[in-house]
């Protein structure tokens, strides 16, 4: 009788097995091997402002591989930031907040300065101590370069 009982078991296994239930039957496989950690990310300190969005290169002012818009948002950052600096040392950068910036297209005269186009959205003037959200308002004229520029807090 117990070798029926032996045989009868040995056979449950082996159907068992044959239908996909072996591995409850079977021996437990050592667990797989687990990656090797990986170093943290070095971080990086944010630019000022909100995130998401490039900023342009001082140099993408006059580069033929970029976008005529972005060329004058890069003239105006650039010139924006030199006119800032000469009236407070304190300021390190600006940040422009390019997702949100309306780029327009002029056909008028200040003056007797042709206006063709009209940069304006957020940007963020990053002192040594802290950064503030203003309106920033840019003119270009008919050969891209800046003819105005001009920041108000919020």
């Amino acid at each position: 009788m117990m070798t029926a009982c032996r045989h009868f078991t040995l056979g449950c296994a082996a159907l068992l097995s044959l239908l996909g239930a072996g591995p409850l039957l079977a021996q437990q496989a050592p667990p797989a091997p687990q990656p090797a950690p990986q170093p943290a990310p070095v971080e990086q300190k944010a630019p000022p402002g909100p995130p998401g969005g490039t900023q342009p290169d001082a140099s993408a002012a006059k580069s033929p591989e970029v976008d005529p818009d972005m060329q004058r948002v890069a003239a105006c950052k650039a010139e924006a930031l030199k006119k800032l600096k000469q009236r407070s040392p304190s300021v390190d950068d600006i940040y422009i907040d390019i997702d949100g910036l309306t780029i327009a297209q002029a056909d008028a005269k200040l003056g007797d300065t042709p206006v063709k186009g009209v940069i304006m959205g957020e940007a963020y003037i990053q002192r040594d101590r802290s950064d503030s959200a203003n309106r920033f308002l840019c003119l270009t004229g008919a050969k891209g370069e800046v003819l105005f520029t001009f920041f108000t807090e919020r």
